[in-house]
C-alpha cells in the first residue's frame, strides 16, 4: 500500500470515529419523548382506594439518556430517589377524587412532560341505615320542597320553581303557614339553611343567594359559585355554609363574603355520587338526598365518604301530585329528622 492510500485511509477512519463521536448529539438524533417513553405503566384514571398507595412505573429505557425527571402532584414537586423508577405516592392525606401527577423530562434546554390522572376514591362500603317513622302530619301540597330547616321551634321551608317559588315559616306541629314570602318571578328558589339567626336562601341558575332575617325580612342579595356555578342544597356547619350543586362536590364558603373555603367530593365505596341535592348537617355528618331518589346518605363531612344509606320509596303514596323527596330537617328538640317532598302533602318524623 502505497502512502497516499495510507494517508487516505486515515483520514477516513478519523472521519468515521469523529461522526461516531458526535452522532448522539446531532439534532436528528434526539426522537422526541413519547408518553410511552415516560411512563411504562398503564395507570391513568385509575381508581384508588383512600389509604392505598397509588403506584406506577417509569419508563427506565426511555429515560435512560435524560438529564433529570421531576415529578409535581397537584402543583406539590414530590421528592424522588435519583434512580427510582417505580413510584409510590400515598393517599392517606389526599381528599377524595381528581389527582393529577406531571412528570417532566429534561435534556439540555428540552424537556417534555405528561400527566398521569387518578382518582382517590372511598375504603368504606356504606351499609343500610336504619329508619322508623314515628309521626305523620298532613300539610298542603303547594311548595315544590327545595330546603326544609328548624330553628327555634318553627319550620323554615323553601319552594321552587320559576314563577312559583316561595319561603314560608311553618308550625311543625300541624304544618300551619304562619308567614309565607313569593319570590321575583324570574328566580328559581333551591336550599335554605339559617347560621347565626339569618335564613339563607339559594337559587338554581340565577347565581343568587338570598338572606332574610328570621321573620323573612329581606336583608340582601349576594352572588355565589359553586363548582358548577348552580345552587341545589344548603347547610352549615356552624361556621361555613356547604352548598351543593347536583353534582358530587360540596362546596364550602364563608357565610359573609361568599368566599369558597375548600371543595370535597362525595363517594360511596368507588362510585362518585352525583346530583346531591338537599341538605342537613349533624354532629360531623352531612345527610344529603340524591335527585331522582327517594334516598338519604350519610356523608362523612370530614373526608366525603357516605357512611349509609336510607331509602324512603314507600312514603306518601297515593298522592298524584308527589314527586320525589326533598327537603330533611333536624329537630334537635325531639332528636329526630322531619322529611318531606316536591309536593308531598305530609311531614314524616322520622328516627335515623
Amino acid at each position: 500500500m502505497n502512502s497516499k492510500k495510507i494517508v487516505w485511509l486515515v483520514f477516513g477512519l478519523i472521519l468515521i470515529g469523529g461522526f461516531i463521536y458526535i452522532y448522539p448529539t446531532l439534532p436528528f438524533k434526539k426522537k422526541a419523548l413519547q408518553f410511552k417513553d415516560i411512563v411504562a405503566s398503564n395507570t391513568m384514571n385509575e381508581k384508588v382506594a383512600h389509604g392505598k398507595p397509588y403506584t406506577f412505573t417509569l419508563n427506565k429505557d426511555g429515560l435512560s439518556g435524560q438529564d433529570s425527571v421531576v415529578l409535581v402532584l397537584d402543583g406539590t414537586r414530590l421528592t424522588q430517589v435519583e434512580g427510582e423508577y417505580s413510584i409510590e405516592i400515598p393517599t392517606t392525606s389526599l381528599p377524595l377524587g381528581y389527582h393529577k401527577v406531571n412528570i417532566t423530562a429534561y435534556r439540555g434546554d428540552k424537556n417534555k412532560t405528561v400527566e398521569l390522572i387518578f382518582y382517590v376514591v372511598s375504603d368504606i362500603q356504606p351499609e343500610q341505615m336504619v329508619h322508623a317513622v314515628t309521626q305523620v302530619i298532613n300539610r298542603d301540597t303547594e311548595a315544590y320542597t327545595q330546603g326544609l330547616e328548624i330553628h327555634n321551634g318553627i319550620l323554615y321551608e323553601s319552594g321552587g320553581q320559576t314563577g312559583q317559588s316561595l319561603i314560608r315559616k311553618v308550625n311543625p306541629n300541624n304544618a300551619q303557614v304562619l308567614k309565607k314570602i313569593k319570590l321575583d318571578g324570574e328566580l328559581f328558589a333551591e336550599g335554605l339553611t339559617i347560621l347565626n339567626d339569618k335564613v339563607y336562601q339559594l337559587t338554581w341558575q340565577n347565581g343568587i343567594c338570598l338572606i332574610y332575617d328570621l321573620e323573612l325580612n329581606q336583608l340582601k342579595k349576594i352572588n355565589f359559585k359553586s363548582s358548577n356555578g348552580e345552587g341545589w342544597g344548603l347547610c352549615h356547619d356552624g361556621k361555613s355554609l356547604i352548598i351543593s350543586d347536583g353534582s358530587n362536590k360540596l362546596t364550602y364558603v364563608n357565610p359573609e363574603t361568599f368566599a369558597i373555603e375548600k371543595t370535597i367530593s362525595v363517594y360511596a365505596g368507588d362510585r362518585d355520587v352525583q346530583y346531591l341535592n338537599e341538605l342537613e348537617y349533624v354532629d360531623g355528618f352531612i345527610y344529603a338526598n340524591v335527585y331522582t331518589t327517594n334516598q338519604i346518605i350519610q356523608i362523612e363531612a370530614s373526608t366525603g365518604k357516605v357512611l349509609k344509606v336510607a331509602d324512603f320509596s314507600d312514603l306518601d303514596k297515593g298522592n298524584p301530585k308527589a314527586d320525589v323527596l326533598n327537603g330533611i330537617a333536624w329537630n334537635p328538640a325531639s332528636q329526630n329528622f322531619i322529611l318531606t317532598g316536591k309536593y308531598w302533602g305530609k311531614l314524616y318524623y322520622v328516627k335515623m
